[in-house]
């Protein structure tokens, strides 16, 4: 479970079929520049450890950090005087998600997120981790996905065959005991680490599941790298990512994961070998077995930006 593109190794696949690349229009943009622009900020905050402070994200997210909220992680000593800088990333919404949040499921099981934020904690470039005080944190019900529970991110257990993705080493787990509950407008629970954390539940459909894999159709490149393919459900606050099988040469669900029946958009991203944005989306339904041949082609940052509004 990586950011948005960003791959613990890069998956290259060639498109056979096409022997010369088409020119970039001139309405392309280069993707670094199109993930610089859209993806989701992290956030940076001081405050210091002997008075405890609290803090408010650009999307509404606040935290508050008592007096013996930090220990050092290596010593493990209390940490009561200096400033200590916090980074925050708040992914609270469907959108986010897909660009730049972990995907929203535990071991292959699909999640319903009610929205995810990172947090970490240093001392003068030394790591820190939460103290005796618990840390307060208040989720934005952005998404307005109803009753949820606390999962963290961790090492994700064997799948598929007993084959763990590569590129996915990190899934969502429920996390150890921290109070959580609902306000008005918001999540509010005790932070159970320095870590990325979720507001989610486990997705429940009775209908028969399924595996579907998809095959890219490159339209004008015939190499693309740091290629995603991902699921944005229609109706639910879901959003996933196909690993790529190395052994079938396609991307693929985690097996029997996915409800026959369920509508979603199809979504591809990546670039090609000048670096320009490739990408490529359909409407879906999950059909038993199925199979996609999904077109893939160098677009401009109007094309994606459209798309991208109409996620919600």
């Amino acid at each position: 479970m990586k950011k948005f593109l960003v791959l613990a190794s890069v998956v290259m696949i060639a498109a056979c079929t096409k022997d010369t690349q088409a020119p970039a229009p001139d309405n392309s943009i280069k993707a670094a520049d199109f993930f610089a622009k859209y993806q989701v900020k992290e956030q940076t905050f001081k405050g210091s450890a002997a008075l405890g402070f609290t803090i408010t994200g650009e999307k509404g997210t606040k935290i508050t950090f008592p007096l013996h909220a930090f220990k050092d992680s290596i010593t493990g000593a209390e940490v009561n005087i200096g400033d200590v800088e916090i980074k925050l990333t708040e992914v609270l919404s469907k959108k986010d998600i897909l660009l730049s949040g972990p995907m929203t499921e535990s071991n292959g099981q699909l999640l319903i997120s009610g929205g995810e934020i990172k947090v970490t904690a240093k001392l003068n470039g030394a790591v820190l981790i939460p103290g005796d005080s618990a840390i307060k944190v208040e989720v934005p019900q952005v998404m307005k996905a109803g009753d949820m529970n606390l999962f963290v991110q961790a090492p994700r257990k064997q799948a598929d065959g007993g084959n763990i993705p590569p590129e996915f080493q990190s899934t969502w787990v429920p996390a150890p005991y921290a109070p959580f509950g609902m306000g008005p407008n918001t999540y509010v629970f005790s932070l159970p680490a320095f870590t990325w954390v979720n507001c989610d539940r486990f997705y429940s459909d009775p209908a028969p599941k399924t595996t579907i894999t998809v095959s890219p159709d490159f339209q004008d490149s015939d190499s693309i790298s740091g290629l995603q393919v991902m699921i944005v459900f229609k109706d639910i606050t879901t959003v996933i990512t196909l690993p790529f099988n190395y052994t079938l040469t396609q991307f693929q669900s985690y097996l029997n994961s996915l409800p026959i029946g369920k509508e979603g958009e199809l979504v591809l991203i990546g670039k090609d070998e000048n670096g320009y944005i490739e990408f490529g989306t359909q409407h879906i339904i999950i059909a038993a077995d199925m199979h996609i041949d999904a077109p893939i082609a160098r677009s401009s940052e109007a094309t994606v930006s459209a798309f991208l509004n109409t996620v919600q």
